[in-house]
């Protein structure tokens, strides 16, 4: 019956993409990739303004820095 298949197709997607998401997730740890977020949170500046003695403003500009310089790391196809 043609709605069962449906059904049956629907309830396998979510665990399909849920596989192909953790798939991603260990590719991204094998090879040491962190992903963050775009602008540094609220803790991240805190944690930088801790170790450094700066204050927040050239943390986040520190940040943003980071994120600039690996944008497009050498020796990686883009």
């Amino acid at each position: 019956m043609q709605h069962d298949d449906d059904l049956d197709r629907a309830a396998d997607a979510p665990s399909r993409l849920l596989d192909t998401a953790l798939g991603i997730v260990e590719a991204l740890r094998d090879y040491s990739i962190t992903v963050t977020e775009a602008e540094p949170t609220d803790a991240m500046v805190a944690a930088g303004m801790a170790v450094s003695g700066l204050g927040a403003e050239q943390v986040r500009a520190i940040f943003r820095a980071m994120l600039a310089a690996n944008a497009h790391p050498p020796g990686r196809m883009q």
